[in-house]
């Protein structure tokens, strides 16, 4: 889902609203639930568990997005974004009142994509799985 929606960012707005109920689709959510039920047999915790993955999914290609807009809206990449507000963030750390932010400016790695979204969604899985008493 998260390859289908970078390929073509018309298609989150689109599957956040009602769903959609063409014979892909229906096939889809049919062997999401399969799976899902296959943790627990309570359809309405299955369906809320598949819900919960959809919108850890979403929100996670809708910031890749916005990062995408953001680099065509004002023609920066991350790299020149990040040194045209370097000075302004060396003083506010400078200044010491934010001494996480300064950690996580000065030595957080800078992670790809990919790695990101495999971290937090096997959060999400991991937490439906001790939810799910699996």
């Amino acid at each position: 889902m998260r390859a289908t929606l970078l390929r073509h960012p018309w298609l989150a707005g689109e599957l956040a609203g009602r769903p959609a109920l063409g014979p892909n689709s229906l096939r889809r959510s049919e062997s999401a639930l399969r799976a899902a039920v296959a943790l627990t047999p309570d359809i309405t915790l299955a369906s809320q568990a598949l819900g919960a993955v959809h919108a850890y999914v979403l929100g996670s290609v809708a910031a890749q997005q916005a990062l995408r807009r953001a680099e065509q809206r004002t023609g920066l990449s991350e790299e020149e974004w990040q040194r045209s507000v370097g000075p302004y963030i060396s003083e506010v750390l400078a200044a010491g009142e934010h001494p996480m932010l300064a950690r996580r400016v000065l030595e957080a790695e800078e992670l790809d994509p990919d790695i990101e979204f495999a971290f937090g969604l096997d959060c999400v899985l991991d937490g439906l799985a001790a939810r799910l008493g699996r």
